[in-house]
């Protein structure tokens, strides 16, 4: 592989990993929820605090993988900046981005997560 499609396929990671991590925990947290709390799904004995812990325990480390390959970009394209052409100008650009956004989703999947935890389940 050239080192400009990894580079790009860094980007791409540092870029959607943390929300794509976030919307499938509160995809896979909802299941969860529904599958305990549901009339049909109560048989089952679903454990959701531990499911749901394991979920934000792997949707927290994809967060911080996708930092690190957002990171990693920035490094790669270090000499660019805002300014310069296309499409090192675009890899800062979207490397900076994955730098801001990835706090912000690890932050929302580690509240969701520890809420889960804490709140009763099951009433309404």
């Amino acid at each position: 592989m050239s080192t400009r499609r990894s580079v790009e396929l860094l980007m791409w990671t540092g870029l959607f990993a943390a929300p794509t991590a976030w919307a499938a925990q509160h995809v896979f947290n909802f299941g969860v929820a529904t599958a305990q709390c549901s009339p049909g799904g109560r048989g089952w004995g679903v454990p959701a605090d531990t499911w749901v812990a394991i979920a934000t325990a792997v949707a927290g480390a994809l967060s911080i993988a996708g930092l690190t390959a957002a990171a990693l970009t920035l490094r790669a394209v270090r000499g660019a900046g805002d300014e310069a052409p296309p499409p090192e100008g675009r890899i800062y650009f979207l490397a900076i981005c994955g730098i801001v956004i990835t706090p912000i989703f690890l932050a929302i999947i580690l509240m969701e997560g520890i809420a889960t935890q804490l709140l009763t389940n099951c009433q309404q």
